[in-house]
């Protein structure tokens, strides 16, 4: 059977951060030992090669690109041990003068050194010391992965990437040329590619980057494009305490909205399917209250807490096409999701799946009152009717299906008494409470690996399984299981009402970054115009 491969693109700070859960999940999930189970085929998103010494290298199949001063420790070669070329270089001659580099946490000089088995065992004070995403960074990139963009300094609030066209026309520079280079050498390695995975902030710069990438994508080759735009979960000038600082908040919040806006708007356009994430209520003009999870305490203002928990749901979302024992492709979940033109999906994540340790599967479903996941797309509500929708259900095993027949009670009066496995039950379950929908259920056997530097956000009250305890033995959650999913339908048009809405708010006349960048007064109402369209798409004349 044929790999069919992704390529995967991250662009901007906050994408990143999810991007470095996302792939140490993937890396610390690897068996070496040949005992355990595996159930994902990593060849899809991972690429084998060899270094210049003749050492075979295993690594995401990704390029990334972010400001100067990002990388920290991380080198922009991508971390790879390569050959010294300049050891064969007569240097005795030339007194060689080099900055010291920043300095490693403990965590990153731990993994580099003969103790990298001893992490998990470990704790580790990493809130404290994490000022980006490389600073938690586990596995190490091929040596195109990493693409620096050199006319912005990560930080400088002075010349700021903050505007859509301020990306456009990056993509339009030797950057775009570079990165479109490294795409097409990606591509010919590939023997079956099924497509691209594109991870954008879309609030800033890399919204026009990142759009001018699908765009290229979309021209060049025939592949699925499945987009998340990513709002991050705070910004810095979320609390203004004077009226100055509040001013500068509101224009701030106003750029954001466009880009937000622009981006939509063209991935309507340019990409199969795309799904906007963000871990605020709203997303826009501030990204609003943090989404609440049972059992889990997570500061939204701290990027490598919320990034884990978007990173859980790409992970998990992302089963369905990557399971060993799926027949879905990417394209198949794309064409799945977008009947009607109806390009933009949201997202639901459940983490974790708040099943009691005593507790059997049949039971809970039976009395839940609460929806099994939130919505972690920005200003969104998921409905429970008229929908189309493809859920991924982790780490949840068949023993805690149902009780033997002997000891079922009133189990035996339920209908979900008759289901065989975790699968029919999940199916049993959405048939009965969405009305007028199709439901697509994938069941994974493995549960979300939460190893070290997975954050440690979840309550003393999960057993190590991430099952709800009993008893009081409070024990270091190891894994939990996770329910995610995507979810179309009518209800989506109110998303794109507010946007739009919110948007047309903003006096264009105060845009002056936009319109010195080139953007003129026609262009953008057209542009507003084609998003007011875009959500005729989900008007309420749905058919099954």
């Amino acid at each position: 059977m044929s790999t069919r491969e992704i390529l995967t693109l991250q662009f901007g700070q906050y994408s990143n951060y999810v991007g470095a859960h996302f792939w140490n999940i993937q890396e610390l999930s690897f068996d070496y030992t040949g005992t355990s189970k595996t159930e994902c085929n990593h060849d899809i998103l991972y690429r084998e090669g060899q270094t210049t010494a003749g050492e075979v290298t295993y690594t995401p199949r990704l390029l990334l690109a972010d400001l100067k001063g990002s990388l920290k420790t991380l080198p922009a070669s991508g971390g790879l041990e390569e050959l010294n070329l300049e050891e064969n270089l007569p240097w005795d001659a030339i007194e060689k003068i080099e900055q010291p580099g920043p300095s490693k946490n403990e965590f990153l000089k731990d993994i580099d050194s003969e103790n990298a088995s001893k992490v998990e065992n470990k704790q580790y004070k990493l809130e404290q010391e994490i000022d980006t995403w490389t600073d938690y960074l586990y596995p190490r990139f091929h040596s195109r992965t990493v693409n620096i963009i050199k006319e912005y300094q990560s930080g400088n609030a002075n010349e700021s990437f903050d505007t859509y066209f301020s990306g456009r026309l990056i993509w339009k520079s030797d950057f775009g040329e570079t990165f479109t280079d490294k795409i097409r050498k990606y591509v010919e390695e590939c023997d079956s590619m099924q497509g691209f995975h594109v991870n954008f902030d879309c609030t800033d710069g890399f919204s026009g980057l990142a759009l001018g990438c699908i765009e290229h994508l979309s021209d060049e080759y025939t592949k699925s494009i499945l987009a998340y735009p990513i709002i991050a979960s705070h910004f810095s000038d979320n609390s203004p305490s004077t009226e100055e600082e509040r001013e500068k908040s509101n224009l701030k919040d106003s750029v954001r909205l466009v880009n937000i806006a622009l981006s939509i708007e063209e991935l309507s356009q340019h990409a199969t399917l795309f799904v906007p994430l963000c871990t605020g209520e709203k997303g826009w003009r501030k990204p609003g209250n943090p989404r609440l999870f049972d059992y889990v305490n997570y500061k939204p203002e701290l990027y490598y807490h919320s990034s884990a928990i978007l990173a859980s749901a790409l992970d998990t979302l992302s089963q369905k096409y990557r399971h060993k024992g799926s027949i879905h492709t990417m394209s198949d979940i794309c064409a799945d999701m977008t009947g009607y033109g109806r390009k933009m999906a949201a997202a639901t994540i459940g983490i974790p799946f708040a099943l009691n340790e005593s507790e059997y599967l049949i039971d809970h479903l039976n009395k839940t009152t609460k929806p099994l996941y939130k919505s972690i797309t920005p200003s969104c509500k998921i409905a429970t009717d008229k929908l189309f929708q493809l859920i991924t259900v982790r780490g949840i095993p068949e023993s805690y299906l149902k009780a033997p027949m002997k000891e079922a009670k009133e189990q035996l009066n339920l209908a979900a008494y008759r289901c065989n496995n975790v699968k029919e039950m999940f199916e049993l379950y959405f048939q009965a409470n969405n009305f007028l929908s199709a439901t697509n259920v994938t069941v994974c056997e493995k549960a979300l690996e939460l190893k070290t530097p997975y954050p440690s956000i979840f309550s003393d009250n999960l057993n190590k399984y991430g099952f709800v305890r009993d008893n009081n033995q409070v024990e270091k959650t190891l894994s939990c299981p996770v329910i995610a999913g995507y979810h179309n339908g009518n209800f989506m048009a109110d998303m794109i009402e507010k946007l739009h809405r919110d948007v047309n708010r903003v006096k264009f006349a105060k845009l002056h970054k936009f319109q010195q960048e080139g953007l003129e007064f026609a262009d953008y109402t057209e542009s507003l115009n084609r998003l007011a369209e875009f959500k005729d798409n989900y008007e309420d004349d749905f058919e099954l």
